[in-house]
């Protein structure tokens, strides 16, 4: 079924911890508007009114049909762990683990004796409607809660947008104006044991917080992340569409925006003037012919696939690094040998540096350790730089 024919969502009215009512006029106009409704349920206790509201052979008809289906579920995700009342990390420091319910199937059956309140329900009625409902309950993925984790943890390790938006976010609340913040807001997640995640910023700095307030607020962003992250992997897990509030878009765009921003071409067009100039690497003028057959050639050389592997890092490799790494390397080989720097060039393409593959290169029994070293360490790091000092240069000719 298509996905966007099926919308999970709750219809639960909740004053604190107990329902108070539910929006059957929602309910409805899902029903009208997709071919599967999907409720999630605040633990089944809608029932009741839903058999007030649908009756008795009502409720088992769209139950039996699968147009409505329910969902119940106990997973979340913990942001802030605590163990006898003590934060079990540092401040700003944050782990995450999965709670759920110990059993749950028996707690829901207990929810269902509530339908003993609905008036005139005769008891095989009452264990039909219970049935019909049991069967009509949709669930997640046994890995659903571990994939849920290992995404929350994704998203701090490559520092999601989304996370700056949840901060940003928290900090226009604080200060009493949604959207208040513009800031060149810069976040740096570091990971000093695995799946425990420092969130470093100058929040505390520049707004004047404390570190409990900085906390907090950063607690309050990652749980933003973690909701967003679970009403996703809700919609994967049902195949369903869910609904999402203004104020959530800033959050979702993040979000998108960190699964959207490296398959953006600019981005690898952009890294690749940027090596190149960094690199003094010769490049493209006006004026100058391409030579063609060179071009379908390195298009399909490894050194050209492995450079754009490389360049897929290069926003994470300083400037200093990427020099050190071609131009500079090439000035020094120069300077020891005496040779010409073409030469140069294109004996440290061939032998020394960049990442040329050495599959299939079988080193005999006697080999040293010098040679391992070689073919492990350093081969491996050939065609990056083959292809920014020889193979791309030589593209280019005097018209």
């Amino acid at each position: 079924m298509d996905i966007r024919q099926t919308v999970l969502g709750e219809i639960a009215i909740r004053s604190g911890q107990e329902l108070a009512s539910i929006d059957l006029g929602v309910l409805i106009r899902r029903l009208i508007l997709f071919d599967r409704v999907i409720v999630k349920s605040f633990r089944l206790r809608e029932l009741p009114l839903l058999v007030r509201a649908f009756g008795k052979t009502g409720i088992q008809e769209l139950l039996a049909s699968g147009v409505l289906q329910l969902s119940c579920e106990f997973t979340s995700i913990i942001t802030d762990i605590h163990l006898n009342g003590v934060r079990s990390e540092p401040a700003e420091h944050f782990t995450f683990g999965i709670v759920s319910a110990v059993n749950r199937d028996g707690d829901l059956r207990k929810e269902l004796l509530r339908l003993q309140s609905v008036t005139g329900l005769k008891n095989i009625e009452r264990n039909a409607i219970e049935q019909a409902t049991w069967n009509s309950l949709v669930r997640p993925p046994d890995t659903f809660g571990t994939d849920l984790l290992r995404q929350v943890d994704v998203d701090l390790r490559t520092n999601s947008p989304s996370l700056k938006a949840g901060i940003l976010d928290q900090l226009s609340r604080e200060r009493g104006q949604v959207g208040s913040v513009i800031s060149p807001l810069e976040i740096h997640v570091d990971e000093p044991r695995e799946r425990v995640f420092h969130i470093k910023t100058r929040i505390a700095k520049d707004f004047g917080l404390s570190p409990e307030e900085t906390h907090l607020l950063l607690q309050r962003s990652v749980t933003a992340v973690v909701n967003l992250n679970h009403r996703l992997a809700e919609m994967q897990a049902y195949s369903a569409l869910t609904g999402f509030l203004e104020c959530e878009a800033a959050l979702l765009f993040g979000k998108l925006a960190g699964i959207i921003s490296p398959q953006n071409p600019t981005l690898a067009e952009e890294q690749f003037k940027r090596v190149i100039e960094v690199a003094e690497v010769p490049d493209f003028k006006p004026g100058q012919r391409i030579d063609v057959e060179k071009l379908m050639k390195i298009r399909d050389s490894s050194e050209c696939r492995d450079f754009r592997r490389w360049l897929s890092t290069a926003e994470d490799i300083s400037d200093d690094e990427i020099r050190a790494q071609a131009g500079g390397m090439r000035n020094k080989l120069a300077s020891l040998t005496g040779s010409s720097g073409g030469k140069v060039v294109r004996l440290a393409a061939t032998t020394l540096i960049g990442n040329i593959p050495v599959a299939g290169l079988v080193l005999g029994p006697t080999a040293g350790a010098v040679d391992s070293f070689l073919v492990d360490r350093v081969l491996p790091q050939s065609g990056i730089f083959a292809f920014l000092t020889d193979m791309y240069p030589s593209l280019f000719s005097s018209p």
